[in-house]
């Protein structure tokens, strides 16, 4: 006996094990009519009037149709209905709706709009003025979208109290947007026209002007431009998310030209508008903004940019090479400014403990580069660290470096978990001139930590731990031990998203 078939036998085995119940056996049309028409419990007849919905025959349509009044039932019948794709469901909804009141009305009439019955737009006319299904109607009226529907509604609006002002603007909304996207531009204007009013409740408004910006497409660009400026913050988000629907270069330079009149975080959103667009004028002005005096700017034009190739990035000096301004360690003791270089340690007297510079400000994504050397030394350029409390450590990622050239390239782990990554100490052999100046680079983006000495990438690590940090201070050391130095120069960062 093969395999397959052994699995078969065994399938069929376990499927006669299993009894479903009745209400969950398939049955036909007719059959579940007749659960209708029985004294079932509700739970039976609910559970025919689900099946009767996926099958849609127009036969089930006058036994559910008699339970468009019951108050456990109707709402299994309605669904039904609203499924079945024959005229005579919707015919069976109409002839329903004068003898009803109340809720079941209102639930048939939110029928008649979810089946956009045409037929309906009329009486749900006349229902407006009653006050228990005006707003029933008001939303049906606003979904089966007729001319006729929308000239009412249109006329309506303005002159709605404020009990069914909110109710009649989102179904006019609905309605235009509908007109719209069915190429009705006259009668979806004519919508949005009345309801940009200050009377209109603010999210109605901004809706329609915005719905009224598309439809007019770069005739709108002088508009948006002024949205774009405005002193409301609604106002303002809602013209960027209107200039993400609307192609072409005017649209483009009403975007670029805001970027000199609104604030930082305004710009930042702007630039994230503008990386979404193909015209050039956008890419340039992504590219200007990348160096714009403000860092969220800046971020938020690298991040639109996408690529931080060398080109692109814009590094600023963490050290001006002459001062130990937005640096904080002991530099009356074991640190000095030479030749334009900081220096750790010096070559006269050994140093009792490990020693940092540290950083005052913190960073997370960026990439960092400086220029090191090492004279008798084990130093290293710390990153995402932190001060110890009540020690002169420092805990964080380090890149390594030392005079025997066994530690360059390397990530370690200072003060907490040790050496995370060593490098082919072959390899950088002819790489790493350990009596000169190299090149240190430091890569952090998100848990990806990449180091290069030389150009050369000696480290690609993804931190796995979610607890630790992906942000710190920055810090370069001289190693406790016989009298040394470390060099650190032209120290410059890039900052990421």
């Amino acid at each position: 006996m093969t395999r397959n078939r052994q699995f078969a036998i065994a399938l069929a085995s376990l499927a006669a094990l299993i009894v479903a119940p009745a209400w969950a056996q398939a049955g036909s049309v007719r059959d579940h009519i007749a659960v209708l028409r029985s004294d079932a419990g509700n739970f039976e007849k609910a559970r025919a009037c689900q099946e009767l919905a996926i099958l849609g025959s127009p036969e089930a349509v006058p036994a559910l149709a008699t339970l468009l009044a019951d108050e456990q039932l109707a709402a299994y019948a309605r669904t039904a209905l609203e499924a079945i794709p024959d005229g005579s469901a919707g015919q069976a909804l109409m002839a329903a709706l004068p003898r009803l009141t109340g809720t079941a009305q209102a639930g048939v009439i939110s029928s008649l709009g979810a089946r956009r019955e045409r037929a309906a737009v009329e009486p749900l006319i006349a229902l407006v003025s009653e006050p228990d299904a005006a707003e029933a109607a008001l939303v049906a009226l606003g979904r089966i979208a007729t001319p006729e529907a929308t000239r009412f509604l249109a006329r309506f609006v303005p002159t709605a109290g404020p009990f069914l002002r909110r109710t009649a603007a989102e179904a006019s909304l609905a309605c235009a947007e509908t007109c719209a996207d069915a190429g009705r531009r006259a009668e979806a204007m004519a919508l949005y026209h009345s309801l940009r009013g200050r009377g209109m409740p603010p999210h109605i408004r901004l809706a329609a002007i915005a719905g009224a910006m598309v439809l007019r497409g770069d005739a709108s660009a002088p508009l948006l431009g002024a949205y774009l400026r405005s002193g409301d913050v609604d106002e303002a988000r809602m013209a960027l998310r209107t200039a993400r629907k609307l192609p072409g270069p005017a649209v483009t330079g009403s975007l670029v030209r805001a970027l000199d009149a609104v604030s930082a975080d305004r710009k930042a959103q702007i630039i994230s508008a503008l990386a979404e667009r193909p015209d050039g004028a956008a890419g340039a002005a992504i590219l200007r903004m990348a160096a714009d005096e403000d860092p969220a700017v800046r971020l938020a034009a690298l991040e639109a940019l996408g690529t931080f190739d060398d080109d692109v990035l814009v590094f600023v000096p963490l050290f001006d090479g002459e001062t130990f301004q937005g640096w904080e360690g002991d530099t009356a003791t074991f640190f000095r400014i030479e030749e334009g270089a900081i220096v750790g340690g010096n070559l006269q007297n050994p140093i009792p403990q490990n020693e940092f510079l540290c950083t005052t400000q913190r960073y997370g994504n960026f990439v960092l580069r400086m220029e090191c050397k090492t004279v008798n030394a084990n130093g290293g350029i710390q990153f995402r660290s932190e001060r110890v409390p009540d020690s002169r450590e420092v805990s964080g990622y380090q890149a390594d470096m030392d005079s025997s050239g066994t530690y360059w390239g390397c990530l370690y782990d200072e003060s907490r978990r040790g050496m995370l990554a060593e490098t082919d100490r072959e390899a950088l052999a002819g790489i790493v001139d350990p009596t000169d100046w190299n090149d240190y680079e430091v890569r952090c983006e998100g848990a990806r930590i990449q180091l290069r000495v030389n150009g050369h990438l000696t480290v690609e690590y993804v931190e796995q731990d979610p607890d630790i940090a992906r942000t710190g201070i920055i810090a370069v050391q001289v190693h406790a031990g016989e009298p040394s130095e470390t060099w650190y120069r032209n120290i410059r960062i890039a900052e990421l998203p």
